[in-house]
């Protein structure tokens, strides 16, 4: 039976918490800068699994204001931080 390496490309869930900023959007790309999703590139997982690598590709910012229970705040942002 042959053998296959496969790349899989998930999207993931990012949560960065206590981002101090002047508006949602100046909190999306805080958020981005504070994560520093290159970290990925170095962290060793178990084997099959060689690596995981950023591919500097984001689809989407869900940003939720701190106090608002009941998420009436919240928005969504695309990639360039507009609000989708």
């Amino acid at each position: 039976m042959p053998k296959y390496r496969v790349q899989i490309y998930p999207i993931v869930s990012v949560l960065v918490s206590d981002v101090e900023a002047d508006s949602q959007e100046d909190a999306c790309k805080k958020a981005e800068q504070l994560a520093d999703l290159y970290q990925f590139d170095h962290v060793h997982f178990a084997p099959p699994v060689d690596r995981i690598t950023y591919m500097e590709d984001i689809d989407s910012f869900l940003v939720d204001e701190e106090g608002d229970e009941s998420y009436e705040r919240s928005t969504w942002y695309n990639a360039s931080y507009e609000r989708i």
